[in-house]
């Protein structure tokens, strides 16, 4: 049986270096300043003007809002790219709700990004991209911007 060990040790190993450098694969895709071209927040669309001017910057294990050309930290950010659809905990750092987790899930595809975010701390993870009418979720669709 101790032969048997060995093996299954070095693939638990192997996976956590997988999901390391999945992580590590996102995390730099996702670096950079990214346009909010489109949101829906609690089923509704959020109109156009509202986020003309709104950009997330990525930087590190941190996303940054720019708006109205003033750039605050808002939230870090931890990736778990092995669930499906992959998972990102957003902690909130700033004013009364400051340290929430709020559970989302993510998706890149070259310069485009979406992420469906649960803001209510006591409903599940997302499961897909959209926001409906009746629920916490907030939708946001990114394209990458040249810096």
């Amino acid at each position: 049986m101790r032969w048997l060990a060995v093996p299954m040790l070095t693939a638990v190993v192997l996976a956590g270096g997988d999901i390391t450098e999945a992580i590590k694969k996102d995390r730099t895709a996702l670096q950079g300043t990214w346009k909010v071209t489109a949101s829906e927040q609690f089923g509704e669309k959020v109109p156009p003007e509202d986020i003309a001017d709104l950009f997330l910057i990525f930087k590190g294990d941190a996303i940054h809002i720019k708006e109205g050309g003033k750039t605050e930290e808002k939230f870090g950010f931890l990736l778990d790219p092995s669930k499906k659809p992959k998972e990102i905990d957003l902690t909130i750092k700033f004013g009364p709700k400051r340290g929430q987790v709020d559970r989302a899930v993510y998706e890149i595809s070259g310069d485009t990004a979406r992420i469906c975010i649960q803001t209510d701390k006591d409903a599940p993870r997302p499961r897909d991209f959209a926001s409906r009418a009746g629920t916490k979720t907030w939708l946001v669709v990114l394209q990458r911007t040249k810096d």
